[in-house]
């Protein structure tokens, strides 16, 4: 599961309470590594749609019930790790593979996980281990991600955004005015992604190395974006991204008919429906959905040991009424 090397240190500990992402040097074992390649290579596919084209391949919903997967839950020293890291009793949801191809895919842009905590209100808490499954030299060819430090500037308001889109949606096309994909892509992405606002972003930007079996952690309120695979020896560079929520995580039914509307409009669907039948009742828990009644158990992020810190908590002011 996990390798010898690894171990949680003071300086993750602070780095991560203070930016919202750190990096996990040597976690995965190779056998790991291997396993998370076996499960994305077949899985992921060339977008047949608006969503995802910036990648070669990509997929929702892999290895979500792998038997693997779920044991690397119960590991008692990767479950140390996340709890004390983010302070949080956890659950996994979901996995995810992403492929880019060299000197082509630009993979997505400035963003944060709209989509996949889409079914979860926006103050819950939750976060992601991505794995790139190959080297990335951050100097060379690249292929990795760049991400902003929380405390330089936090994506909690880009859930706020995409609630509101989709009113003024209905209410452009009941008008009869010109909208269609064009306008809702600008509309959702150049809020980060407007020349002015991405110089400022990139000027913040952390961007790593990663040896194989590295991963990165962080939370949901992390803005990232894709960095492309250039010139070098590597064909494509493929990656796997565990889903992680707070138990207490409720549902929120406004957010999932958000997301919803676009995927109606304009082809713009992720391949997964997870959002929409993973609960059914507004501000229900999440983690008590009949979805997870065969793993609840198995998919609990639970360590042996001392109780983990208080759970962290957005500020009030970033919460939607």
């Amino acid at each position: 599961m996990l390798s010898q090397k690894f171990k949680v240190t003071r300086d993750d500990l602070s780095f991560f309470k203070k930016h919202g992402f750190v990096k996990l040097r040597s976690i995965f074992s190779q056998e790991t590594i291997d396993h998370m390649a076996s499960l994305s290579r077949p899985a992921v596919v060339a977008p047949a749609d608006n969503y995802g084209t910036g990648f070669s391949k990509l997929k929702y919903d892999i290895g979500n019930d792998d038997p693997y997967v779920l044991d690397l839950m119960k590991d008692e020293r990767f479950a140390a790790a996340l709890s004390e890291l983010t302070g949080q009793k956890l659950f996994f949801t979901q996995g995810l593979g992403f492929e880019l191809e060299k000197n082509k895919s630009t993979g997505f842009p400035w963003h944060v996980g709209t989509q996949s905590f889409g079914f979860q209100r926006l103050e819950d808490y939750a976060c992601t281990i991505w794995t790139p499954l190959c080297k990335i030299d951050a100097k060379g060819q690249r292929g990795g991600m760049a991400y902003v430090p929380t405390d330089v500037l936090s994506g909690a308001f880009i859930y706020q955004h995409i609630n509101m889109l989709p009113d003024y949606i209905e209410a452009k096309i009941k008008s009869g005015a010109p909208y269609g994909f064009a306008e809702f892509d600008a509309q959702k992405n150049d809020v980060l992604n407007a020349p002015g606002m991405r110089e400022v972003l990139e000027f913040y930007a952390v961007e790593d190395d990663f040896e194989v079996g590295d991963a990165l952690l962080f939370d949901k309120y992390v803005l990232h974006k894709s960095i492309k695979l250039g010139e070098g020896p590597i064909p494509s560079r493929l990656a796997y991204a565990l889903r992680f929520c707070s138990v207490e995580a409720r549902y929120d039914q406004k957010r999932v008919a958000a997301l919803a509307t676009p995927r109606r409009l304009f082809n713009y669907d992720v391949g997964s429906d997870f959002n929409e039948i993973v609960c059914s009742r507004d501000g229900e828990r999440v983690f008590d959905s009949p979805y997870f009644d065969r793993t609840r158990e198995q998919r609990t992020v639970s360590p042996a040991g001392p109780k983990a810190p208080e759970r962290r908590r957005m500020p009030a002011t970033t919460e939607v009424a």
